[in-house]
């Protein structure tokens, strides 16, 4: 993939050399607050995560998450991308970022490149958002990419609502 330049930062591809500073980010609790997975407990669990799941996710599918760097700091801040769901058959987009860069924008702003490429590059017919109720800064950001609630379902022993968007017509 060839990164993607949006106003204030940079997606590329995750590598091994992220993952000592997404663990960094990662030992904040506020990082995982709203996700179902819980966070991840170790360093070790990071390289991983990186190496099994991001990176074969790039192998297997041509996409995955995407390290958010911003651009003024030349630094790793986040993630967004897109998720192939082989149990659901769905595409998801997702984001998380480091809570000093939360109320920015930069969720909404990264997120709609990769809506874009989705589209546009993917070809993807529809792209879905899985997220917790209570997230309700994700949930406007959900919205704001053209996403509408479709219903709610149980994931991992919490209720996820699912929100989805169709393929633009040209």
């Amino acid at each position: 993939m060839t990164p993607i330049e949006t106003p204030r930062v940079t997606l590329r591809e995750f590598t091994a050399a992220d993952a000592q500073r997404w663990w960094q980010l990662q030992c904040d609790p506020r990082m995982s607050r709203y996700t179902a997975d819980g966070g991840v407990q170790s360093a070790e669990e990071i390289e991983r995560i990186l190496r099994d799941v991001v990176c074969a996710d790039y192998r297997t599918y041509g996409y995955g998450r995407w390290a958010v760097i911003h651009r003024e700091h030349d630094q790793l801040i986040g993630f967004s991308g897109l998720k192939y769901l082989p149990e659901h058959d769905e595409v998801d987009i997702g984001y998380r970022f480091a809570p000093d860069y939360w109320g920015q924008g930069l969720a909404t702003e990264s997120s709609a490149a990769v809506m874009e490429y989705g589209w546009n590059v993917l070809q993807l017919q529809r792209i879905v958002g899985m997220v917790l109720p209570e997230n309700t800064a994700s949930v406007r950001v959900l919205e704001k990419l053209g996403l509408g609630f479709v219903r709610h379902e149980q994931e991992d022993g919490e209720t996820v609502a699912v929100y989805a968007a169709e393929r633009p017509l040209d």
